[in-house]
């Protein structure tokens, strides 16, 4: 893990001099608050750092309003969490999946020994043998 240190006094880039993101999220922390509506630098229209002001511009809520969008982000926060794990469990089912379909080929051509093919499929000798039982079960 990285941590980027800036000292925004110390940024004195001009908006013509900005070229990279990192520049222009930067200006952004250190001049969205005194910048009037008139002023906008063109970048600011780039997608994520129009979602970003939008979002986090708070200054003209009432206290209500922001509960509401503190509760919301916290909501969105939860659901986006709850996604990323339904798709690591997806992932690791679909490789489990792989890897018993690799192995029942394996056992079917009787080629190999239970623990070449646990090691050839870089799994256990329990998990070939499992599958070596429920294809005789199934038989």
């Amino acid at each position: 893990m990285s941590f980027i240190i800036v000292e925004l006094a110390k940024f004195t880039k001009q908006v013509a001099e900005i070229e990279t993101d990192l520049e222009k999220l930067v200006y952004t922390m250190k001049t969205l608050h005194t910048t009037k509506p008139t002023q906008y630098p063109a970048f600011w229209n780039e997608e994520w750092l129009r979602r970003a002001i939008d979002e986090l511009d708070t200054r003209k809520m009432t206290p209500e309003e922001r509960a509401y969008f503190a509760r919301v982000t916290a909501a969105n926060a939860e659901a986006v969490k709850a996604e990323k794990q339904k798709i690591r469990e997806a992932v690791e089912q679909n490789e489990v999946a792989i890897k018993t379909e690799a192995v029942a080929k394996a056992i079917k051509r009787g080629k190999l020994t239970i623990e070449e093919i646990a090691e050839d499929s870089g799994v256990s000798v329990d998990f070939v043998l499992e599958i070596q039982r429920s294809l005789t079960s199934n038989s």
